[in-house]
């Protein structure tokens, strides 16, 4: 069938949000960080004056790896709702989540104070600038890991705002990880606004397990490692410290991390329980139970399709109505829809992995075509 016959959610797609942009949404004294900064161009290899991220719409993104090479293309950044729904648009995407292209790696911040105003700022300013479900633009709650409870009354102030549909949880160098009770008001608000909460990765080099990628001596290697290891600690963590049981409603979705790391993931998991289920008294079946039932991911990268066997016992693992399309447009490996028509797998589950899917977890009203 055409991809015109299924109705697409792209779940995974970043804006690009200037120093300007966010300025104005800023509380003093914070505001002067933006506002002193400045922002200067000078061609596509260099932009100075962007606080969070080096280098928007490419990987790596550090300074200590650069690009030796041609670069994929000429960097495409979405600043506007124009851009943005002419981009999907020209992909055949019918409504898209949104998420920060330049604030994924504020949880490694240790400033609380400012990375708190931070998330206070990016809330505002996709309330005002980018949600609007008429054209199928929906957001997601940026919930930092710095201020649980701050960023609680985050959720609780939009959740019942029209347009905002998930919760994000920056997964690129946080401590502790998303399993710490230090973190339940936010899964807590979470499941009380009936809200997924979205394990954001994104390729990072940072002090802290499992990130700890410094010594790995290229850019390969630590793009190979980052988003599967983060993906694979978290999601280990949550389940073994009770968070699935603590919040049974929860629903958890990981995020730019593709998909080959869960069997991994469940098989050690559900081998281990059976020999140390006294320490987890909490979970009362195999771990992987609780996955199945609680936890989604998303196709970006869409690992595992050169080898069908792979790909089978991943798609097993994650479940076909437990896997959302996201492309991570508009960086530079984004995962086309077309490819998720290429799957080895029936009609209805492609329809299911495009769109419906997401239009139930979400809950997104009748999608912009």
């Amino acid at each position: 069938m055409p991809l015109g016959s299924y109705p697409v959610v792209d779940v995974d797609v970043h804006i690009h949000e200037l120093d300007s942009d966010l300025a104005a949404y800023f509380e003093m004294p914070w505001r002067r960080v933006l506002e002193d900064g400045g922002l200067t161009r000078e061609g596509a290899r260099n932009v100075k004056g962007e606080r969070f991220l080096d280098y928007p719409g490419y990987s790596p993104l550090s300074a200590i790896d650069p690009i030796l090479g041609e670069l994929p293309g000429e960097p495409h950044r979405i600043t506007s709702t124009e851009i943005l729904r002419s981009d999907l648009d020209q992909r055949g995407v019918d409504a898209a989540v949104i998420y920060t292209g330049r604030l994924l790696r504020a949880a490694t911040s240790h400033d609380h104070n400012y990375v708190t105003m931070l998330g206070r700022a990016f809330n505002r300013y996709l309330a005002e600038r980018w949600v609007d479900p008429s054209r199928g633009i929906y957001g997601a709650i940026m919930a930092v890991n710095q201020s649980p409870d701050d960023a609680a009354g985050e959720i609780e102030a939009y959740a019942k705002r029209d347009g905002f549909v998930a919760v994000y949880l920056p997964t690129a160098g946080n401590y502790p990880l998303w399993g710490d009770r230090s973190y339940d008001p936010i899964f807590h608000a979470a499941q009380e606004a009936d809200l997924p909460v979205v394990l954001q990765g994104a390729f990072t080099i940072h002090t802290v397990f499992p990130y700890e990628l410094h010594h790995l001596p290229t850019a390969l290697a630590k793009q190979t490692l980052s988003q599967a290891f983060g993906a694979l600690a978290n999601l280990v963590n949550m389940v073994t410290t009770g968070v699935l049981t603590r919040f049974p409603r929860l629903k958890i979705v990981f995020q730019d991390d593709g998909i080959g790391w869960l069997p991994l993931a469940l098989g050690r998991l559900d081998h281990f329980y059976e020999f140390l289920r006294e320490e987890v008294p909490f979970l009362e079946s195999p771990p992987s139970e609780y996955v199945r039932r609680q936890v989604y991911l998303t196709t970006h990268p869409l690992d595992g399709t050169g080898d069908p066997a792979f790909l089978a016992a991943c798609l097993e693992a994650v479940g076909l109505d437990h896997l959302l399309y996201g492309s991570d447009w508009p960086h530079f490996d984004a995962t086309a829809p077309r490819e998720i028509l290429e799957l080895p797998i029936g009609d209805e589950a492609k329809r299911g992995i495009l769109g419906g899917n997401a239009r139930e977890l979400f809950r997104l009203g009748k999608l912009v075509g």
